[in-house]
Parts: C-alpha cells; structure tokens; sequence
C-alpha cells in the first residue's frame, strides 16, 4: 500500500491480457490499466453515494486491513482534468486531519480511489443530533473542532491548495469515541493556486458556505477561511448565518451580508463571537488568515479551560 496510484502489472493473466487490450488513452486519469480486485476485496453493500460514484468498504487481501473505497464512473466526469487534479492532489497530501489516500487504480470504466477508513460519522449528523432551541455544541465541542479544521487548512494554503467546498457533510469523525479527530475530505472541487496568482474566477461549492467574492467571481484561498466561518457559527448555534428558501434566496441573504447573534447565542462568551465575526469578514484582505484564526484568543482560552477540568 503507498499513497502514489497505483500503476503497477500485476500477476493475473485476465488482468494483463486487459491492459494490453486498453490502451493509456482509455485510463486517463492514473495513465494505465490496473485491476482493483487483485489487491482488494471490495464489499457490494453501498454506504455513501454521490452524482459520480459509491462509496464502499474494501479489505487489502494481504493484510485483512479494511479501507474505504470511492469508485468514480468516468463516463459520467465531464471535466477529466479536474478527476487527475484531485488524485494528484491527494497523492501528495499528509496530515492528521484530512482524509489519506492509500491506492488508487483505474480500469476501463471507473478510477477506484482508496482511503483510510473513518467510521465516526459526518459532522452535519452530529450538528442535527445535537441542535436546540437552545443551540448546538458547547464552545469547547465546537473550538476542538475548528482548531482541527483550521489546521487542515493551513496545511492546504501552506501548499497552496484550496479546498472550495468545507461544509460539515464533508468533514468526517476518524471514529465514534467522544474524542475523535475530524478529518477534511472530497478534493473534488479543490485546486492549487499560489498568491500572487490571477483570482479564481468558477463558481463552485455549496451555497450556505460560499463567500461573497466567490459569488462575484473573484476570489482566493481566503473563500475557505469564510466557510470555516459559517461551520464556527453553525456549530455554536444550530442554523447558518446566511438562510433562504432555496439557493437564490440564500445568495441573496450572503450578497447582504447581515447575520445576528441571537436565538440560541445566550451565553456564547464574546471571545466566541469575535472569532466568528473575523473569519466572516466581508473584504478577504482583512479576513484572517488560518494562521491567524489559530491564534484568535478564543482558541487558547477554551483550551486551556479544557485542560484545567
């Protein structure tokens, strides 16, 4: 197992008799034909589904080690670029808190991505679980969170990638025990792009989470800082800053920019509403940073009450 795909012959003669058949211009995303199934076992029971692929369990058949696996239909890619981006990207990444890619094969149909496997659940789950009229997580649930997610993403800008879709259905728990790591996933819509760079200029992501200036078309790695914003106050009160019914109406409510810290906010210390208001700054130049969110007094202040427990 290595974190490089997976372009190794393999030994079965159905397999080589495959891979001379295709040809490097049908596997265009790893560069040759390699079969998943000489070095997984994969399971048929689907967990998790998307408008590209499955996702599901596979066994190492050497190890008995049990990975998760994100088949990716190719004929239904209409960018092949942006599939080779994301498995370059993720062929280079390495941190605790984001999702490792072990493997990755392509066979005439489908590119078969191989991950570490997490079993603690989407944060979006645990934000409905724990929601009140009251509010959500308490500030130390919610800070051990986005000190981990900002870690993340610092990483990611330090290497000059950008995320451009961080919304809680994408952060997972590494496991069920109360203090489980998160891990960043799906670098479906994440690019590299350097400062200096010209802006990015697509409209991707997800509503609830996009920045204004992703919304103008001209934006840079500080749209992620911004989504981080939005998890920061979801988390503490249940609902995002910035609602609407439907898509239009949730732009509409970002190009405004006004948001309030009332049903669900009492008790919230100011320290907690600071942060939140420095990631949520509407001009990126004075938005924090990663780095700087990190140090935010905030962060400090609940761990060190955490530790004192």
């Amino acid at each position: 197992m290595h974190q490089e795909c997976n372009t190794a012959s393999t030994t079965s003669t159905s397999s080589s008799s495959n891979s001379l058949r295709i040809s490097s211009r049908d596997c265009p995303i790893v560069g040759r034909y390699s079969d998943i199934s000489i070095d997984y076992s994969v399971s048929n029971l689907v967990y998790g589904s998307g408008h590209y692929g499955t996702v599901r369990q596979c066994t190492h058949r050497a190890t008995g080690q049990s990975f998760a696996v994100k088949s990716i239909e190719k004929s239904r890619v209409s960018r092949v670029d942006h599939l080779q981006r994301e498995v370059h990207l993720l062929s280079k990444i390495n941190h605790e808190n984001i999702m490792k890619m072990v493997d990755c094969f392509e066979d005439e149909d489908y590119v078969h991505i191989v991950t570490e496997r997490y079993t603690g659940g989407e944060l979006f789950d645990k934000i409905v679980d724990n929601t009140t009229m009251d509010g959500c997580l308490s500030e130390e649930e919610a800070a051990k969170i986005i000190e981990q997610l900002l870690k993340a993403v610092s990483y990611l800008h330090s290497n000059d990638i950008v995320h451009r879709d961080i919304k809680p259905e994408n952060i997972l728990f590494e496991s069920k025990a109360e203090d489980s790591s998160i891990r960043l996933i799906d670098f479906g819509l994440s690019r590299t792009h350097s400062k200096g760079e010209e802006m990015m200029s697509n409209g991707v992501g997800t509503c609830y989470y996009m920045s204004p200036e992703l919304l103008k078309g001209k934006y840079d790695r500080a749209t992620d800082i911004w989504s981080i914003g939005v998890i920061a106050y979801i988390l503490l009160c249940g609902y995002p800053p910035f609602n609407g019914d439907g898509d239009k109406e949730i732009v509409e409510a970002i190009r405004r920019g006004h948001y309030t810290f009332v049903d669900g906010w009492e008790g919230v210390s100011i320290l907690a509403l600071d942060f939140i208001k420095s990631l949520l700054r509407r001009d990126p130049r004075r938005r924090f940073t990663a780095e700087e969110a990190l140090m935010h007094p905030w962060l400090k202040s609940v761990s060190i009450a955490a530790m004192e427990l």
